[in-house]
């Protein structure tokens, strides 16, 4: 999808170039070959940063204008003048956020230079090379391919690390014995990484999207990131657990049930409820004599309200959408 993406905007500007120098030379402007060098400028990775740009272009023009003439007047049209225009156009310009357009609109005030005059005549050259130029760049980007599915399966990859890492953890628990419960630490970076990646296509989504609102998906990875923070810290008292408690069977039956129904729409009500019981049952058992089974059933307490963390965090989430989001993105009415 990435090598596809490069393949697709290095097409944009070999064709918006060229069609951009096509149109600024059938309108009769000087210096039709700036025309495509500010599209190629303008083609950015996504819709939106291509439309910021363009409007920063824009504004930077206006100011050159202003900027231009106080330049010419006081050094004429010699080089002097652009380093004067420079002075003053560039820390304008870092001051406003608009740096994006000092390259471009500097090149367009060395056409002025070359010409020895700033009548309306020129003006109205440089900018019709200017809108020619972003517009054609904006017009291509137009078309940047969806990236809703690549989402949908950075989703169902995510979720099926996590369900796989919640099972080991219910497997390790299962059992009393000895030594803590153990997880696979790679399981661990492979989410993370997952993540990482789901994010960043959440964003660009977003990026990409003119109209449509996809904030969704970058809350859902907000969401998914909270919750791996949380799973960290139950593998951390798991591990330090040196020995596991016979308790912590009901734990294990109750990370097999949330690793059962682990889903983008479950909103964890049910899941919340059973482990009220499961924390109702382990306080009306009996205190530990030895100190070894009390500190492992201090760790075990400490990692079931991590995970009513977990689910109320899902809680939150699901609770906090509107009906159009979960039409959209649940597929329910």
């Amino acid at each position: 999808m990435q090598r596809y993406g490069r393949f697709l905007k290095i097409i944009k500007i070999a064709v918006g170039s060229l069609l951009a120098m096509a149109a600024a030379q059938a309108l009769g402007l000087r210096y039709s070959s700036s025309a495509g060098v500010i599209t190629l400028l303008s083609i950015q990775d996504t819709k939106r940063e291509t439309i910021r740009v363009t409007a920063r272009r824009l504004l930077a023009f206006l100011a050159a204008m202003v900027l231009g003439p106080v330049s010419f007047a006081l050094a004429g049209y010699r080089p002097l003048a652009m380093g004067i225009f420079l002075l003053m156009f560039t820390p304008l310009c870092m001051k406003w956020g608009i740096q994006e357009g000092i390259s471009v609109n500097t090149v367009l005030m060395t056409h002025i230079l070359a010409e020895g005059s700033m009548g309306m005549a020129d003006i109205a050259n440089e900018a019709l090379l200017l809108f020619v130029g972003t517009g054609m760049g904006v017009l291509l980007n137009l078309y940047i391919p969806g990236s809703g599915s690549a989402i949908r399966s950075a989703q169902r990859e995510i979720e099926e690390k996590f369900i796989c890492l919640l099972r080991q953890m219910a497997s390790g628990l299962g059992e009393p014995g000895e030594n803590g419960a153990q997880t696979d630490g790679h399981g661990f970076q492979a989410l993370e990484q997952a993540l990482e990646q789901g994010e960043r296509r959440a964003y660009e989504g977003m990026e990409n999207s003119l109209l449509a609102d996809t904030r969704y998906y970058l809350a859902y990875m907000g969401l998914r990131k909270n919750q791996f923070a949380i799973l960290c810290r139950m593998r951390d008292c798991f591990s330090r657990m040196e020995s596991t408690p016979d308790q912590a069977t009901v734990v294990a039956s109750l990370l097999k049930s949330v690793s059962g129904s682990f889903h983008e729409r479950n909103n964890a009500l049910g899941l919340l409820d059973e482990l009220e019981q499961v924390k109702l049952q382990m306080k009306a058992q009996p205190l530990p004599v030895y100190r070894q089974e009390f500190e492992s059933r201090a760790l075990l307490y400490l990692s079931l309200l991590e995970l009513e963390q977990f689910l109320v965090l899902k809680k939150e989430f699901a609770l906090g959408l509107s009906r159009e989001e979960i039409r959209r993105f649940w597929g329910e009415g």
